[in-house]
């Protein structure tokens, strides 16, 4: 059945999946702020896009509102048709329907779930019926068999698949997984013998080739922790990144040709660093993505393309004024397509892997993101917004000409206003600094509060989009302002190296002269000015409540607070060696751009938030910055929220749908009742914040 005739076929197909209910709970005694309890009602987001082979059709992820179980699910979306739900979720099973993708042949949807305690593969026919479940396991004699649909084969142990990708002719589907638990192991733990090595991870992630209508195995002999994987356009090859599961080295990423004829695994010669790495046409030249070759963070990529047969390896973007990122999609002529980062914006671009020219393409607004497109590129999706247009799903024949937007269920309630931003800039020791400002209705001869939010990274960069947390400050009355401060991403790699060794330096110092040009240029009160931040956001708030008591009010989320306690807990200490060095081997360093350092300046109340599971920056950051706060005698408070990692309370601090039900409110609820307090010149403007239960208004 051809896609455009199966596409309601495929909206109304039953699923074996149950529609989940509303999350029960009782509703707490007050939601302080209407815009709060709308967050968690009536807030969706977008997380991915796949294109039909014909074009026409777009399946994207969309997650539920949080006071649905914030889970992502998948919905069909076409050009004049209204959306459909397509896949649902019981209670019990966490984690929603992600990695969509269409069938090479346009016979069936497949994607990623979790059901009875195992993430599997499931096929949706478009003809209509329910998903089958790609049953891959292992017996106990150690054979690993597949099979579509039924339940799982007595005596065997599933194994759970980590990701998948069709080959581009169809007929095969490349599948890595994990492999079940020895059972001595399981004995073990069953027993609660479960003492560990730390570090020491056994590695058990297979790859795996999968005849998608026979459902036979084969085994690709080759192990490790899969990063990506990419076919060759004419489905002979694939190029396979694994890296070693270890915290302590840093990147160690190994790239390999798999022939999937005889499974010959070949290692190529590239850098540590390298990934994303895929065949031009011809497949004589690959290009991939490494550490940028200038002394810069981790995180900022140069474009590379090597020819195969020479070793030759050109470098396309060093130098680039811009954020080259890890994805693209390779065209025809062995040009590249993809979106690149650049100051606010995020463009559309196309880019000649033989002379590393970049040619924009307008995509109708100023940040665009999750560029798909199909085999033969008859289509291409993408997420588009800007400040005053929530993220929508967008539809073009080709890019750069007037896409078409895809009606999706509501994201947001309609009724919001929708403020505009303003780019506005500054000098500041040689860099110019921008910033996003946005100013709610000023009466004449009055000024209002401000607001300065800084972004996580460092490398990381405000962009001019929608922001719910934006809309909900400036509904207050309150201006914002969000700026790219050195060390930001989008602006070329001296920018974003220019705070290496100089955390709470001269980055400090660009936040303070913004405030400074704002208050020259715009009716801000100086005397109700306020700052908030996650994770170097978090830190950043640290270094001002210590330098400075200009603000009213700061608050700090999933703060870095002293540079020897988190290089020492945290997951992964690459990213944080570059910009200082081990800290035991440079003591003054790490102390000088430790916040803590600090704290005994410390004056302005300060609002710790904080997830329990965070392994990015610790909970212990957040416990020792309270502890001296405390005991220097500053005003401090601190929320801690359970079950929640770094991206969890993250989501919940940038308004984001979550699927724990009331976190996000509470986070919210006491973040603005102590910015209300402390711009209404309360003496103990924390004391909200430190209420967990609050009684309902009289």
């Amino acid at each position: 059945m051809p896609i455009s005739a199966s596409i309601t076929a495929l909206a109304l197909a039953s699923s074996a999946i149950a529609q989940a209910p509303a999350t029960p709970g009782a509703v707490p005694a007050v939601s302080a702020f209407a815009m709060n309890e709308e967050i968690r009602t009536q807030v969706r987001a977008i997380r991915g896009l796949a294109l039909s082979p014909d074009g026409k059709a777009v399946i994207a992820g969309i997650t539920d509102t949080t006071a649905n179980g914030g889970q992502p699910h998948l919905w069909l979306l076409a050009e004049g048709a209204r959306p459909r739900q397509l896949t649902f979720a019981r209670p019990a099973d966490r984690g929603g329907e992600t990695a969509a993708a269409f069938a090479p042949d346009g016979t069936a949807v497949t994607f990623l779930a979790s059901r009875d305690g195992t993430r599997s593969l499931f096929r949706l026919p478009l003809v209509g019926g329910e998903p089958e479940r790609l049953q891959l396991v292992r017996s106990k004699a150690g054979a690993t068999t597949a099979s579509w649909g039924g339940a799982k084969p007595a005596d065997t142990e599933a194994l759970a698949i980590g990701g998948y990708a069709w080959s581009p002719d169809g007929r095969s589907l490349a599948v890595w997984a994990d492999e079940p638990e020895a059972a001595a192991v399981k004995a073990r733990k069953e027993r609660k013998d479960d003492g560990y090595s730390h570090g020491e991870t056994e590695d058990r992630t297979r790859l795996y080739l999968i005849d998608p209508a026979t459902a036979a195995v084969r085994a690709v002999p080759l192990s490790g922790r899969f990063q990506d994987l990419h076919w060759s356009y004419d489905s002979a090859d694939m190029l396979v990144a694994t890296d070693p599961d270890s915290d302590e080295r840093g990147p160690e990423t190994t790239i390999w040709r798999i022939t999937p004829a005889d499974l010959a695994a070949t290692r190529l010669d590239l850098p540590k660093t390298a990934a994303d790495a895929a065949y031009l046409p011809g497949r004589t030249r690959i290009v991939y993505t490494e550490q940028c070759a200038d002394d810069a963070p981790p995180r900022c990529n140069d474009l590379i393309v090597k020819e195969l047969a020479t070793g030759q390896a050109r470098n396309l973007t060093r130098g680039f004024d811009g954020a080259i990122p890890g994805s693209f999609i390779v065209l025809p002529d062995g040009d590249l397509m993809m979106t690149i980062a650049t100051h606010f914006q995020s463009r559309l671009a196309r880019l000649s892997t033989r002379t590393g020219k970049v040619t924009w393409l307008d995509s109708g607004k100023p940040v665009t993101s999750g560029l798909v497109t199909n085999r033969k590129q008859t289509g291409w999706a993408m997420l588009s917004s800007s400040a005053t247009d929530p993220t929508g799903v967008y539809l073009t024949k080709r890019p750069g000409t007037a896409p078409a937007r895809l009606e999706t269920p509501a994201l947001i309630p309609a009724h919001w206003a929708k403020v505009p931003s303003q780019i506005v800039s500054w000098q500041n020791e040689g860099l110019t600094i921008e910033a996003a400002l946005y100013m709610p209705k000023v009466s004449a001869g009055t000024k209002v509060p401000l607001v300065v939010s800084i972004h996580g990274g460092p490398a990381g960069r405000f962009q001019d989009d929608y922001s719910a947390l934006i809309q909900m400050l400036v509904a207050e009355g309150w201006a914002v302002m969000q700026p790219n401060i050195r060390g930001s991403t989008g602006y070329g790699t001296k920018f974003t190296a220019a705070n290496k060794n100089d955390l709470g330096g001269a980055d400090y110092r660009d936040v303070m002269t913004g405030v400074d040009t704002l208050l020259k240029a715009h009716p801000i009160d100086a005397d109700r000015m306020a700052l908030i931040g996650y994770s170097y956001g978090g830190e950043m708030a640290g270094f001002v409540v210590g330098k400075t008591d200009r603000f009213k009010a700061i608050v700090s989320g999933a703060p870095v607070i002293n540079q020897f306690s988190e290089y020492g807990t945290e997951r992964g200490t690459w990213y944080d060696r570059w910009y200082y060095g081990r800290p035991w081997d440079n003591f003054a360093d790490a102390w000088r751009q430790s916040p803590i350092a600090y704290a005994k300046n410390a004056r302005t109340p300060f609002l710790l938030l904080q997830g329990t599971e965070d392994v990015t920056d610790p909970l212990g950051q957040s416990f020792e910055m309270y502890r001296a706060l405390k005991q220097y005698g500053a005003p401090v408070a601190l929320a801690v929220y359970p079950r929640e990692g770094h991206s969890e309370t993250g989501g919940n601090f940038r308004a984001l749908p979550s699927t724990e039900p009331w976190h996000g409110v509470d986070l919210r609820r006491r973040m603005f009742g102590f910015l209300r307090a402390a711009f209404a010149g309360e003496p103990d403007p924390l004391a909200i914040a430190r209420k967990d239960v609050v009684e309902p208004a009289k």
